[in-house]
This record gives structure tokens, C-alpha cells and sequence, in this order.
């Protein structure tokens, strides 16, 4: 005899956390690999989604707790907090599984250089960008410091400043470019020039 107020528990809460996220159906049916129909009922508890597969599956692509979706707690634990953080999650999850199919060595070595400083410029960015917001966000008055040293208003030099702080991630992903541009005329050379980049994060 199956559980209907596990199951309907289960179901509710699915559809609460689908809706929160804003996903739909058939992106949970992908990620559990069912059709659209089975997650319908998955969600509407006409089927069992007691089973430990369907559980952990539904919990994963939700990224909640097990204990959560089945009812023993109450506190939804999760840094997931909106659907464009899933689809980073995902986006990161596809790329440590993609390689250039039909590259050499230095083509490989150089796909995954290339990530890495991509992901590494991303954590500099967000330091940047935290040391930004708390410096020099919209609330921040520095109207007298502002008048002091020529600018308009406070406005105007917090703009300056933000700006400042953030550059950095502009000029990399320039030279990022200016690289993977050279890779077509010297893979060799590119690599080196790529690895250079990345040092600066050692």
C-alpha cells in the first residue's frame, strides 16, 4: 500500500519548488530522463514518487534535500535560490564534460587553459564587484569628496569608481579575445600566451 500523504507531500512540494524556480516540467523530465507526463504525476501524486530513485533524482534537479521533499523538515537549506543559478550549475556541469572531439594535444590543452582562466577572471570579477558595491553602490554620498576633486556629484565619481574596480574584467577578456584570435595563426604561440594570463592567478 503506498503512502498517498508521502506522496502527495512529495508532489506538492515538487511543484511548490518548480514554480519557485520557475522551471518546467520538461526540464525536470529531462534531468530525471521520464517524459513530461510522469513528472505531471510525480507532482500531482497519482504514481509513486516514493521510490529512492525518483526522490533523490526530484531532490537533485531541485537542489533540495531529500528531507525536505518527503516532509521531515521543514527548512529549506539550498544556495539555489533562482532559475538563472541552475542554469549556471548546469552550464558548469556540461563543461567539465566537453572536449574538442577532433583537436590535438595543444588544442585540448588549450580548450581547458581556456576555462580555467575564464573561471578564474569570473572569481576575480565577483571580488571586484562586491568591493565595488560596498565602496561605491547608488546609496554611497560623497558629495563633498565629489565637489573636492572636480567631479559633478556624488553620483558621477561613484560611477567613476565602480567602474574602476570592475575594469580589470574588461581588459581580460580583451586580451581573452586577442588569444583566441591568435590560436588560428599560432596555436603553439597562443598557448604560451594563455598560460601567461593564467600565471597572474597563481
Amino acid at each position: 500500500m503506498f503512502d498517498k500523504e508521502l506522496r502527495k507531500t512529495i508532489g506538492s512540494r515538487t511543484r511548490e519548488r518548480r514554480k519557485e524556480l520557475n522551471l518546467t516540467q520538461d526540464y525536470l523530465a529531462e534531468k530525471l530522463d521520464v517524459n513530461k507526463s510522469t513528472i505531471q504525476r510525480y507532482e500531482s501524486g497519482t504514481i509513486d514518487n516514493t521510490k529512492k530513485l525518483v526522490v533523490e533524482g526530484l531532490a537533485n534537479a531541485l537542489y533540495v534535500t531529500q528531507d525536505w521533499l518527503t516532509g521531515k523538515t521543514e527548512e529549506l537549506s539550498t544556495n539555489v535560490t533562482s532559475k538563472i543559478r541552475i542554469e549556471v550549475l548546469d552550464a558548469l556541469e556540461s563543461a567539465k564534460q566537453t572536449l574538442p572531439a577532433y583537436a590535438d594535444e595543444t588544442g585540448k590543452e588549450f580548450s581547458q587553459s581556456l576555462l580555467l582562466l575564464l573561471l578564474k577572471e569570473y572569481g576575480a570579477f565577483n571580488e571586484s564587484f562586491d568591493s565595488a558595491y560596498r565602496m561605491h553602490g547608488k546609496n554611497r554620498d560623497y558629495e563633498d569628496i565629489a565637489e573636492k576633486i572636480g567631479f559633478d556629484s556624488s553620483d558621477e565619481l561613484n560611477e567613476v569608481m565602480f567602474l574602476r574596480e570592475i575594469m580589470h574584467t574588461a581588459n581580460a577578456f580583451s586580451e581573452i579575445a586577442d588569444v583566441i584570435k591568435d590560436y588560428a595563426k599560432d596555436h603553439e604561440q597562443a598557448l604560451l600566451r594563455l598560460k601567461g594570463l593564467l600565471a597572474f592567478y597563481t
